[in-house]
C-alpha cells in the first residue's frame, strides 16, 4: 500500500501536523466522519492528504483496500477514486487537506 504511511504516534503536536501539511502545499483542516459512515467512491481534481487523529475507518484508494487508526496518512494522488467508512464507535477525526492550486 504506497498510499499509507505514519504521519506519528498518538500525542502529536496537530498544530505542527497542519503546518507540515501546508509546506507541502495543502490547504489543510480538521474534518470528522460519524460512526458508521460511508463516504465511497468520491474523486477529487487535485492530490488530497488525510491524516488520522483518532477513530479507525476502511480505506480504498484506487483498487487498494486497508485500515486506518491515529497516526496514520493517506496520500491520494489527483483524480483517483477513494471511499473512507468510519469502523469506530467514536467520530473518525482527522486533518486533511487538499493541494493547493
Amino acid at each position: 500500500m504506497n498510499w499509507k504511511s505514519r504521519w506519528s504516534d498518538q500525542h502529536a503536536d496537530t498544530d505542527a501536523l497542519k503546518r507540515q501539511l501546508e509546506t507541502e502545499g495543502f490547504s489543510a483542516y480538521e474534518w470528522t466522519g460519524r460512526p458508521g459512515g460511508a463516504y465511497l467512491d468520491y474523486i477529487h481534481a487535485q492530490a488530497e492528504v488525510v491524516c488520522v487523529l483518532s477513530g479507525t475507518a476502511d480505506v480504498k484508494v484506487a483498487d487498494e483496500r486497508g485500515t486506518v487508526e491515529s497516526g496514520d496518512r493517506i496520500d491520494v494522488p489527483a483524480n483517483t477514486y477513494h471511499s473512507i467508512t468510519v469502523t469506530s464507535k467514536d467520530p473518525l477525526v482527522v486533518l486533511t487537506g487538499m493541494r493547493k492550486p
